[in-house]
């Protein structure tokens, strides 16, 4: 195995917990809104279930092989060379999402904070902090994930229970007037755009130790994480209405600039940023950590190490060159990468499962046969 080290399973659930809300506590209130207007909490609450089976096919893919990651199981189940060609697709979205991730870092702290810092610098700073996870191997990713995790939920409960003095239930009516496709496509993207990014976790999951509990405690997470993405856009609306949830890009930031509680607890947007930045972190961290040891298992070298400074240079780039400012890239790349998600959590690991089916069940009849047959 190219990893001896492994995580503890809170640890994993952590992590599938920071990965599910990751950048989505910023974007997932207008992704959502965008179709589903006022309804839009609702079509969040259905898209839980869908995206629960989401995440219990990809455990179902892991169980076919429970030592391998995805790269590996590729291999496995189509052979050599098409696996090698799914593999390469998937290493490529991999790749493709760490810079989303990076570049979504880039563009938050230059347009809402830092005005006046290039963003590359930004973007290099967060890289060394990337590489420097990734050399101390994943059992410091797992403790570090599980220090820090605490921090990103202290903070949402404290956005939360600031807010409540200023919601307002009526911007949710008229209830179910959306027009039922754009209900159907809000709930599409409400759980293929949190959910559909777990599959990274089956990077993952041959490095957690084994245990009666993981499938559960990963469920857990999941719906935990869906659950308070769920809550931040019921509240965004009732505060915002559905018009401003749409328009606002960062719209959670938004709105911990509005808490002020008798002049004196106001101006917490400092926790939402900090919050949102562990949690965006931890997400890019694995995205890139299976970038990096995905080309190592493709390649079938001894150590990924060696390719996580070239593939952080190339995940710079990316980041940098990926979209030229935030509107392209939520009005461009979003849509798309909705299409995306579909195709790659869903869609392949079902056909590899159907495959893995098929060839199990005619290696078990190829077995009864030749025990039938007379020596």
């Amino acid at each position: 195995m190219l990893i001896k080290e492994k995580i503890t399973i809170r640890q994993f659930a952590v992590l599938t917990f920071l990965v599910m809300v990751g950048d989505m506590i910023l974007l997932y209130p207008s992704v959502v809104t965008a179709s589903g207007q006022q309804d839009a909490w609702i079509c969040s609450l259905i898209g839980q279930p869908i995206g629960l089976l989401i995440i219990w096919v990809l455990y179902k893919l892991h169980q076919t092989h429970p030592d391998l990651s995805l790269i590996e199981i590729c291999q496995k189940i189509l052979g050599r060379w098409a696996g090698s060609v799914l593999s390469a697709a998937y290493l490529f979205y991999f790749a493709i999402g760490a810079a989303i991730c990076i570049r979504e870092v880039g563009d938050f702290m230059t347009t809402q904070i830092y005005l006046q810092t290039p963003i590359r610098v930004i973007l290099i700073i967060l890289m060394c902090a990337l590489v420097w996870g990734l050399m101390h191997g994943f059992h410091t990713i797992g403790s570090s994930s599980e220090l820090l995790t605490p921090i990103v939920v202290a903070f949402m409960i404290l956005l939360f229970l600031g807010l409540m003095p200023k919601v307002n239930s009526s911007h949710l009516q008229p209830y179910l007037n959306t027009p039922w496709l754009h209900l159907i496509h809000s709930i599409i993207r409400g759980a293929f755009t949190s959910f559909g990014e777990l599959i990274v976790i089956t990077m993952v999951l041959p490095y957690v130790m084994s245990g009666p509990h993981i499938k559960r405690d990963m469920l857990l997470a999941t719906l935990c994480g869906g659950l308070l993405l769920t809550t931040l856009l019921l509240i965004s609306l009732m505060i915002f209405g559905p018009f401003l949830t749409q328009h606002d890009i960062y719209i959670s930031y938004t709105l911990s600039q509005k808490i002020n509680i008798g002049n004196f607890f106001e101006r917490i947007e400092a926790f939402m940023a900090t919050a949102w930045l562990i949690a965006t972190y931890f997400k890019s961290l694995l995205y890139m950590f299976s970038f990096v040891v995905g080309t190592a298992q493709l390649f079938r070298l001894k150590t990924y190490k060696p390719l996580i400074l070239p593939s952080a240079m190339l995940l710079f780039a990316l980041a940098v060159l990926i979209s030229p400012n935030v509107i392209f890239y939520t009005n461009t790349i979003m849509p798309a990468w909705v299409d995306w998600d579909i195709t790659v959590s869903f869609i392949i690991p079902l056909f590899l499962l159907l495959v893995h089916r098929l060839r199990s069940g005619k290696n078990k009849n190829n077995s009864t046969n030749n025990k039938r047959l007379p020596t």
